[in-house]
């Protein structure tokens, strides 16, 4: 009875905004998914705020869709694919256009009714969910990405449809209770990822000193730029930084500073980075 409350609610505000699953019904497969035979057919409902904000408010990071995009379709035969997410903030909003480019199924859930709250994210995300089980497409699979409790009753309907639920969400902002009632889930990003992007952001900021001799490039000065430049956390980029002088792609040496003292700085050997696939020069 709980679960046809929940389902019964859903559509009466769904429907203040009109035609919205019309518009989730109307769209288009994503382009480049394959079908492949023998893959079990999976469909995929992304909270992308969720995915974006996660990511920048505690990672710096920005979510690489297409690599996770690429990554289920490995896996599973995709049958649809639908993005939710409150575009009309700048910095989120930058990314419709990309997202858009995937599949015609991003729904934005901003309401401009006076006295309606702004986001129905999860509210709307949740109705798409319970119909596309109504449609009977018949998908053995069901890829969540988001982290809100809220969707643990939907998670509990699909299993009792004997649906397997694979829910992704980000690091520190993934309800324990959600995790408890999926198939499988997976935190991310990934420790290869999260690593890899800090890599990135040390590199970065060492190739922008190669071409000013005169810096004295040291471990504790590149640990607090990077650090305050990016605002990420301090210890992450020192832990980074001692991973790459542990594989020997950045050394140590000591060399006469321009007071007249010896000082310890850092020599990158870009080479062997570049033959390693951990950086590319730009042309």
């Amino acid at each position: 009875m709980q679960i046809y409350l929940i389902f019964t609610y859903k559509f009466s505000m769904i429907n203040t905004y009109g035609i919205l699953w019309e518009q989730i019904k109307g769209g288009e497969e994503v382009f480049w998914f394959k079908k492949k035979g023998g893959k079990p057919k999976a469909a995929i409902f992304v909270d992308y705020e969720h995915w974006y904000y996660g990511y920048r408010n505690n990672f710096q990071m920005k979510p690489n869709i297409e690599e996770w995009l690429k990554e289920l379709e490995d896996e599973y035969e995709i049958s649809r694919l639908y993005i939710f997410g409150d575009f009309s903030k700048y910095n989120i909003g930058m990314d419709l256009e990309r997202l858009k480019s995937l599949t015609k199924n991003v729904i934005h859930t901003a309401s401009e009714k006076d006295g309606v709250d702004k986001d129905f994210t999860d509210v709307i995300m949740l109705d798409a969910i319970y119909r596309s089980v109504a449609d009977k497409e018949n998908e053995e699979v069901y890829v969540l990405f988001t982290g809100d409790a809220h969707f643990t009753k939907v998670v509990q309907y699909l299993k009792e449809l004997e649906k397997k639920v694979v829910i992704y969400g980000v690091k520190y902002g993934f309800s324990n209770r959600l995790k408890s009632e999926a198939t499988s889930y997976v935190e991310m990003p990934r420790q290869s990822q999260e690593k890899n992007h800090y890599n990135e952001l040390i590199l970065t900021s060492l190739n922008r000193l190669r071409n000013k001799p005169k810096t004295t490039v040291t471990y504790g000065k590149t640990v607090k730029s990077v650090s305050e430049y990016n605002h990420v956390p301090y210890e992450k980029v020192k832990l980074a930084l001692d991973n790459l002088l542990k594989q020997k792609y950045i050394l140590e040496k000591e060399q006469m500073g321009y007071r007249g003292h010896m000082v310890t700085v850092l020599e990158v050997d870009w080479d062997r980075l570049n033959a390693d696939g951990l950086w590319t020069e730009a042309e």
